[in-house]
């Protein structure tokens, strides 16, 4: 659409294919599995259809869509277009409206052209154009970009999820029934711990990447949030040690908060147990089983509240390890290289958080 087309020389047909239909693509429909670009869709209307006086004697309505442009499952969208020589007057808004209003299409939008002129309608606002602009305006470019912003598939899969209703009892204040974590991250601050193994120093000031996971309400009612996050300990996997990638908060409260004076609570509690003789990749070491075994308790809170689609506070950290499994010699080895070896250890530290959330439903 950089140059401008003979628009004396055009008709119908050519505008549709040389302008409207490259709009379109432009604007994300035709190239994915998601998007339709559905062309000249024969609809038929009932006899009763727009008011008819005689159902049973009147003829029976039909018309014919030039575009339907669909994001699958989210919504739709009509483009009625017209040769150059046809002015955009009221009829032509009417038959573009009759289309998207058509109970198989149920369009929000109407898209009305030309090629020289645009004009964009929401359905149910037929008084003026949500948008319009002309083909040879120096600053269409911008008028394309407020239009990706109101039809692009990105633009109507939002608009759907803000318009659904959400059957499922609210998680909070302005939040739907399901969150969707969609990143996010966890601070260390500050680590103790009484035993040599323990990486405390090299967790202190850690981030840890939040990757995803999902906030809902559990079976016995409970708000249940499954958190992804990348690693736990020092630069170790979460798996090299027998500790999960995923945790399980819950909290007893109705709602989550929004006020940073009464937070929500949420409380993870696991323990497990690795078998003496793991494989196991120290860094900077090559490959090597660990001569002990040990089995662990770990109890991890989250206390904050939400803010701008955040879920924002303080996070405590509390672990207890007890080591079994160690033969005589890998103990004599592991006082020589630690200069004791309890059975026991504990660690426990605090930290911020910082999680993004958003309606999943």
């Amino acid at each position: 659409m950089s140059q401008c087309p003979d628009f004396d020389s055009m008709n119908e047909t050519d505008v549709r294919e040389t302008i409207v239909r490259p709009l379109i693509e432009s604007l994300g429909y035709g190239h994915d599995a998601e998007t339709r670009i559905i062309t000249e869709k024969k609809l038929r209307y009932p006899r009763s259809f727009l008011g008819h006086k005689k159902p049973k004697t009147d003829s029976p309505l039909a018309g014919k869509a030039d575009y339907i442009c669909e994001v699958i499952s989210f919504g739709r969208w009509v483009v009625e277009v017209k040769s150059p020589s046809k002015e955009l007057a009221q009829d032509v808004v009417e038959q573009a409206h009759t289309y998207a209003m058509h109970p198989e299409v149920a369009a929000k939008f109407f898209l009305i052209t030309n090629g020289r002129k645009f004009r964009l309608y929401e359905t149910a606002k037929l008084e003026r154009p949500a948008l319009e602009w002309n083909f040879e305006d120096e600053d269409k470019e911008v008028s394309l970009l407020r239009l990706s912003n109101v039809l692009g598939p990105s633009a109507l899969k939002t608009r759907a999820r803000f318009a659904l209703i959400d059957p499922g009892r609210p998680l909070g204040n302005g939040l739907a029934s399901r969150l969707r974590i969609i990143g996010g991250q966890i601070t260390n601050e500050d680590y103790t711990g009484n035993h040599p193994l323990l990486p405390v120093e090299s967790v202190k000031g850690l981030s840890l990447p939040v990757t995803g996971g999902y906030v809902t309400r559990s079976e016995d009612k409970r708000i249940m949030g499954h958190v992804l996050v990348a690693k736990a300990i020092a630069f170790i996997p979460n798996s090299a040690v027998g500790l999960p990638d995923s945790w399980d908060f819950f909290s007893a409260t109705d709602y989550f908060s929004d006020d940073p004076e009464r937070p929500t609570i949420f409380q993870n509690f696991v323990t497990g147990k690795v078998p003496a003789g793991r494989m196991f990749d120290f860094p900077g070491m090559q490959r090597v089983p660990i001569p002990f075994g040990w089995s662990y308790t770990q109890i991890n809170e989250a206390v904050g509240y939400v803010r701008e689609n955040m879920f924002v506070g303080m996070m405590r950290h509390t672990s207890d390890f007890a080591f079994s499994e160690i033969s005589p010699e890998a103990r004599m080895t592991l006082v020589k290289r630690f200069g004791q070896f309890p059975d026991a250890a504990h660690m426990e530290g605090i930290g911020r958080f910082e999680i993004s959330i958003q309606d999943d439903i």
